[in-house]
């Protein structure tokens, strides 16, 4: 990610990664059927804070990468 960024440096194209972490899913559920649903993200949460995100791109460093207690500080 940092590489093309690097790479790509003036040519307007940005990079982001984001790592929402762990989510309440149904496929998480099936996968991990003892975990404890409390602790889990909410989707549709994840969701806002990636359109906030997309919003106010121009904050972040291109090549920037986000997990998900940074994506929770984020907007």
């Amino acid at each position: 990610m940092r590489t093309w960024a690097a790479e790509l440096e003036g040519t307007g194209v940005r990079f982001l990664s984001l790592d929402p972490g762990e989510m309440d899913t149904g496929m998480h559920a099936e996968a991990m059927p003892d975990a404890d649903r409390s602790t889990l993200r909410v989707p549709a949460e994840v969701a806002a804070r990636v359109v906030d995100l997309v919003e106010s791109i121009e904050s972040l460093p291109s090549g920037a990468r986000l997990d998900s207690t940074q994506l929770a500080r984020v907007a």
